[in-house]
């Protein structure tokens, strides 16, 4: 309801981080912390303070990051979605929503990794392998892996 940036059929991914897309922070490219939509930690949908899920019981079930990502179906503010291309297969996919973007974001945008520069990745699962393979390309003199 109400929703007009995406149409039935989109392909989207949940994503932690709200975007509202309006906000200085969400049009800058040196943050990725939306303004209207801090982050915090809370069961509830960030416009509304409430929840969408109900058990079998009529308990509530909170929501989970704002993605509510348990679930086969969810019902997400479209601040927690990004609509992706189509042609890319939904399995491909899923790795944007969560360890690329976190270990291109560490390395790219918050540690400001320069060429030349000498670095170690603690971990080498999705996000350090991000790390790694966006720091490969960077020339750099040194890159220790620790697993």
């Amino acid at each position: 309801k109400d929703v007009t940036e995406v149409t039935k059929g989109d392909t989207v991914i949940p994503i932690f981080l709200p975007d509202c897309r309006e906000c200085i922070d969400c049009k800058s490219t040196k943050s990725n912390c939306c303004t209207n939509f801090p982050f915090k930690v809370s069961p509830w949908m960030p416009r509304h303070e409430s929840t969408r899920f109900t058990d079998l019981n009529g308990e509530i079930i909170y929501h989970f990051m704002f993605v509510s990502s348990f679930s086969e179906y969810t019902v997400v503010d479209i601040a927690n979605v990004t609509k992706i291309d189509p042609q890319i297969p939904p399995d491909r996919a899923c790795l944007l929503s969560c360890g690329i973007s976190t270990g291109v974001g560490a390395a790219w945008r918050t540690a400001s990794v320069e060429t030349g520069s000498t670095v170690a990745i603690f971990g080498l699962g999705s996000v350090g392998l991000a790390v790694w393979t966006l720091l490969n390309k960077a020339l750099l003199s040194l890159c220790l892996c620790v697993c």
